[in-house]
């Protein structure tokens, strides 16, 4: 190509080095498809020659490409040898049979060989080319009758064939076959998980949380109601905690749960004046009185009362368990308590 106008006064040594980097890199990665990389590589080779010619202000730097490989041979040092400017000028031949749009296939044996050729020439004028790997060079074609062979410094022969029938079918096969290789490669990984599953799971977690947490909310906690204890209460039979210390009161229900006592005095007849729409208090000789669901000791307590705290009796008497048990009414809880702690009024 020959650089003319605005393109070539943007050109200097370094862009034209750095772009011969890029394009050799690019036909490494391109080494499946050997067309495209033999293009990358003549590329590489054509920018290193020119930013050479650049950095020693030679006029053919920005000319013909056929002038670049002669100015690079007639250069006193790190000159291009015949050989290598044959072999240049046969890869620049064959890119242009390319770049026309000719029904060519590259062998791989080509392109290792031009390969080659870039990793001698490109490190002499400034470019890093590391050689190519046993796992990058491409798979071997299946070969057809020779249409054209030339030989690089080498001597390993350079096949070019043309497309045909067969040659199409051999290339399908080798498309279908890098796609399955690629589909081995992602399950040998593991089995893909669904995109929609993590929030789903996000979804699922929330909703038991707050499932859990209003079940939690359901269940009934005992309270204690504040109250002022009356006057002069009269003593009276006590049921004493066995570990929990008095209850202190407060505006809110509270969790505060006072346990039976593991052994008490046999109780005492149920004090007269105990009736059903009368009112009573706790007496002052316990800590606390706990009110239950129903007239028994192993049933809830719903309720824990101060001492002197006042009720209406609502319902009763109930004997069991060797108790009286009165229905009392506080603060507009209902409950069960024996009646052995209540004092009438």
């Amino acid at each position: 190509m020959t650089l003319t106008g605005d393109e070539s006064t943007t050109l200097n040594p370094l862009t034209l080095l750095e772009s011969a980097r890029e394009k050799y890199t690019l036909a490494r990665a391109r080494r499946e498809v050997p067309e495209l990389a033999l293009l990358s590589i003549h590329g590489a080779i054509e920018d290193a020659l020119r930013a050479h010619l650049l950095r020693i202000n030679s006029p053919a730097a920005l000319g013909p490409f056929a002038g670049v490989l002669a100015a690079m041979q007639a250069l006193e040092r790190v000159p291009l040898s015949a050989e290598e400017v044959d072999a240049v000028q046969r890869l620049h031949r064959l890119r242009g049979r390319i770049a026309r749009g000719e029904h060519l296939a590259v062998t791989g044996e080509t392109l290792a060989a031009y390969q080659r050729l870039a990793v001698m020439l490109l490190p002499r004028y400034g470019v890093q080319a590391l050689p190519t790997t046993e796992t990058e060079r491409p798979r071997p074609r299946p070969t057809q009758p020779m249409r054209a062979q030339t030989a690089l410094p080498d001597d390993e022969p350079v096949r070019v064939r043309l497309r045909d029938r067969h040659t199409a079918y051999d290339e399908e096969r080798r498309i279908r076959a890098l796609g399955n290789r690629a589909f081995d490669e992602e399950t040998s990984r593991g089995p893909l998980v669904p995109g929609w599953v993590a929030p789903t799971l996000i979804i699922v977690s929330i909703f038991v949380i707050g499932l859990a947490i209003a079940l939690s909310l359901q269940s009934p906690a005992p309270a204690v109601v504040p109250t002022a204890p009356a006057g002069n209460p009269s003593p009276a039979p006590t049921e004493l905690a066995a570990t929990a210390p008095p209850a202190i009161t407060s505006p809110e229900p509270a969790t505060t749960v006072v346990t039976e006592p593991a052994a008490t005095a046999v109780p005492l007849p149920s004090p007269e004046g105990l009736a059903i729409g009368r009112t009573a208090i706790v007496s002052a000789e316990i800590p606390a009185l706990n009110v239950r669901a129903l007239p028994s000791i192993a049933s809830v307590i719903t309720l824990v009362l101060a001492p002197g705290t006042q009720v209406e009796i609502i319902g009763g008497p109930v004997e069991a368990e060797g108790r009286v048990w009165w229905q009392v009414r506080s603060a507009g809880i209902e409950g069960w308590c024996a009646g052995d702690f209540l004092l009438p009024q």
